[in-house]
């Protein structure tokens, strides 16, 4: 199975295109906020102290939520390649079960989530700790690497079983289309999830990607104590309540703040829902 994982992630990176087009979800979003969107969210908040720091995170919060969806997303394309291309008729003839070779084609798929994931991650730091935005600790890496961790597999699963439903590269290249332009609106890191209509943000807040973004975000944009000095004392707690609200650093329903145990046993339940349907997809379609 090992030789199947390494040839899957060959064809994977070896086709630059596929690359670049996996990410395409990610470059919108970092296009968007480095062309247009990034300052004037920042003007927005000019009363808070570091506010481009304070949107920066933000920013890059998103993007680790996301890059692994479209990313193994662009992976699973070579598990469709070889369904229409009857190409699993030949690995059938070597000594290898129909399990491990589907097994071969997630891990390779999950390898590659964490991947560019985990590149993702080192940019953002870098990029955050040049610009003063996050203090690096050993704490807060850890913290993001475990997050990053789950929220790879959680959306590895969770795009296992979108590409199970089909059964072309045609199909499939229209699905990762639709995702990569949608993926930013349900995980609200195109717009502050505050500034979104009230039934989108109930949308947004029971997306399973958006609770890796709150946690991201958390983790983040941790010291956003420190933005609310030039506020009145008794106006401090209210203002930086009313700005984690609006850019989606805490969600509530109703009255209800979703803590961050809560958020991360979304991603859990996400792994293992998402896995166990994918299981069954799989399974009917080796029956039928």
């Amino acid at each position: 199975m090992s030789g199947l994982v390494s040839r899957n992630l060959k064809i994977f990176f070896r086709d630059k295109g596929a690359v670049i087009f996996s990410l395409l979800g990610v470059l919108i979003v970092a296009g968007l906020n480095i062309l247009f969107l990034g300052d004037a969210y920042a003007e927005s908040l000019s009363d808070f102290e570091g506010a481009k720091n304070i949107i920066s995170a933000w920013v890059m919060s998103g993007l680790l939520a996301i890059t692994s969806v479209t990313t193994t997303m662009g992976a699973f394309g070579t598990m469709v390649q070889d369904k229409e291309r009857k190409i699993f008729k030949d690995f059938y003839c070597a000594p290898i079960s129909r399990i491990s070779i589907t097994l071969s084609y997630i891990i390779s798929s999950a390898v590659v989530g964490l991947i560019m994931t985990g590149i993702v991650l080192i940019i953002a730091l870098v990029y955050l700790t040049i610009n003063e935005a996050i203090t690096l600790s050993i704490l807060l890496v850890i913290q993001l690497v475990v997050v990053s961790i789950l929220t790879s597999l959680a959306n590895t699963a969770m795009v296992l079983f979108l590409v199970s439903l089909v059964n072309s590269s045609k199909a499939n290249g229209a699905l990762s289309g639709v995702i990569s332009a949608l993926i930013g609106f349900v995980t609200g890191i195109y717009l502050p999830v505050g500034d979104l209509p009230e039934g989108v943000q109930y949308v947004v807040k029971c997306f399973p990607t958006s609770h890796s973004a709150v946690l991201f975000r958390q983790i983040l944009m941790g010291d956003m104590e420190e933005s609310v000095v030039n506020f009145p004392p008794q106006a401090q707690a209210e203002a930086l309540s009313a700005v984690r609200e609006t850019l989606g650093v805490v969600f509530k329903f109703g009255e209800t703040e979703c803590t961050s145990f809560a958020s991360l046993m979304v991603i859990v339940g996400t792994l293992v829902i998402f896995s166990a349907l994918s299981v069954i997809v799989l399974k009917n379609k080796k029956n039928g």
